[in-house]
């Protein structure tokens, strides 16, 4: 395997890998690989009565040849992980599962049999291209990729342009295919250039900053913490709660991404007995030119620190310190994940280790208006999570007409009825502060601190 990883190294179509993609490679690394699977992301697109199964193999064909994540291995050398990037050449392979499917959800399902097992990325291509039919006839294309190949929006692009070049209705898929689209190789030599160290060495400067200012005890996490697995779930669906975050961010100016962290940060206080509270942010890195529409995974861990005491004496202003802070995360959040790797063993003597996620994809919030069902109180479900393992506490919200909040945690920290029972915080307290422009963090968290002791863990 070693030789064969240095054949592949000394490729001319080889490059370093990306710092998204070097971050998920680390990151799994010591996972179990049956685990791995949990963490595939999976996309749907229906499709038109019209579209036989010779176009959708076809239109797959022409995604891997648009976008080299499609078509490009990963390797371990001597010399560190590579990726190396095929030509796009002969027909790709689509599998078919025949079964009859209602939803989008259950054509996923469907579709993610085929990659229940660990993909082999140095040796295939690291997705799963889908046809689910009924009686022969395809009704769904379903892609599933490693999270090396594609984050969140790069899924997203994927699957408008898959619409599109099947004749479904995306103009979005359609703008995006007169485009000639970035490619994860020259990113990843753009972030080895002289002007992409420059941008390492401030990277480094915050971190160490960061590390100054963080107590031992509080940073890194120990990164066992995550791998044992073992996790609940539950989900929040409420237009009530969507129309009270869209009527605080736009009756005082915050934005709902911010308000949404902040309650976060006041129930991690309370739910580990601290008033320093460190959040991880997902940062999605697709800030600038030409890289925000590349399809790789740009995503990494911005960790950021907040003080609940003494904290400013509105939520507003405390609202406003998150925000701050968490545009500094942002802005640091792109970083060879070795060079970090090793400052923090170097300060702290174990390596970096996360928790706290808090993931916001609710952008509609403020730009549709609310739906049916905005004055009565949400509802919290038990849901099933696909992953197994990964941060004690993972906070994620989803855009849509219930905004739902998805929260994943370890029943060691957080049991199932004080999960519910924060997530119906989370209604309540979203609903009062759109009343209510002088409530103090200290307020909430003594609410959220009442609801947790009520909810007795069976």
């Amino acid at each position: 395997m070693c030789e064969r990883a240095e054949n592949l190294m000394a490729t001319a179509n080889s490059a370093p890998l990306t710092f998204g993609q070097l971050s998920v490679w680390r990151v799994m690394a010591d996972w179990p690989h049956e685990r791995w699977p949990e963490t595939y992301l999976t996309g749907v697109v229906g499709t038109p009565a019209d579209c036989d199964a010779d176009r959708l193999v076809a239109a797959f064909g022409v995604l891997c040849e648009r976008h080299e994540s499609l078509r490009t291995r990963f390797a371990d050398t001597a010399r560190g992980p590579v990726q190396v990037v095929d030509p796009a050449a002969g027909e790709v392979t689509v599998q078919t599962v025949e079964r009859p499917v209602r939803t989008a959800d259950e054509a996923a399902a469907a579709g993610r049999e085929l990659a229940r097992d660990r993909i082999d990325r140095a040796r295939e291509h690291a997705r799963r291209f889908a046809l689910v039919t009924d009686g022969g006839r395809p009704t769904h294309a379903v892609i599933t990729t490693d999270h090396i190949v594609a984050d969140g929006f790069a899924m997203g692009r994927l699957r408008a342009e898959l619409t599109a070049l099947i004749g479904g209705d995306s103009s979005e898929g359609r703008r995006w295919l007169e485009e000639r689209p970035p490619q994860p190789s020259a990113l990843a030599l753009a972030q080895q250039s002289a002007a992409g160290r420059a941008r390492g060495d401030a990277v480094l400067r915050y971190w160490r900053d960061l590390l100054a200012a963080l107590p031992a005890d509080t940073f890194p996490v120990p990164d066992a913490a995550g791998g044992s697995p073992g996790r609940i779930e539950a989900v929040l669906r409420s237009p009530r709660a969507r129309a009270s975050l869209a009527d605080v961010a736009k009756q005082r100016g915050l934005a709902p991404h911010d308000v949404l962290l902040a309650l976060t940060s006041l129930a991690v206080a309370v739910i580990e007995e601290t008033t320093r509270v460190v959040m991880t942010l997902q940062s999605s890195n697709r800030f600038s030119p030409p890289w925000r529409t590349v399809v790789s995974s740009m995503n990494q861990y911005a960790p950021m620190m907040l003080d609940t005491d003494p904290a400013p004496r509105t939520f507003d202003d405390y609202v406003r310190h998150v925000q701050r802070t968490a545009l500094k995360a942002y802005r640091f959040g792109s970083y060879d994940i070795d060079e970090v790797d090793a400052l923090v063993r170097a300060e702290r003597g174990r390596a970096p280790g996360y928790d706290h996620f808090y993931n916001f994809l609710a952008h509609d919030v403020t730009q549709t208006a609310p739906s049916g069902g905005a004055d009565r109180p949400g509802r919290v479900e038990a849901t099933r999570p696909h992953r197994q393992i990964g941060p004690r506490f993972d906070v994620k919200v989803l855009g849509g007409p219930e905004m739902p909040v998805v929260v994943r945690a370890d029943p060691g920290l957080v049991p199932a009825p004080r999960l519910h029972a924060l997530l119906n915080w989370y209604d309540e307290e979203l609903q009062r502060l759109a009343g209510d422009s002088v409530s103090s963090p200290d307020a909430l968290i003594r609410r959220c601190g009442r609801a947790l002791e009520r909810a007795v863990p069976a």
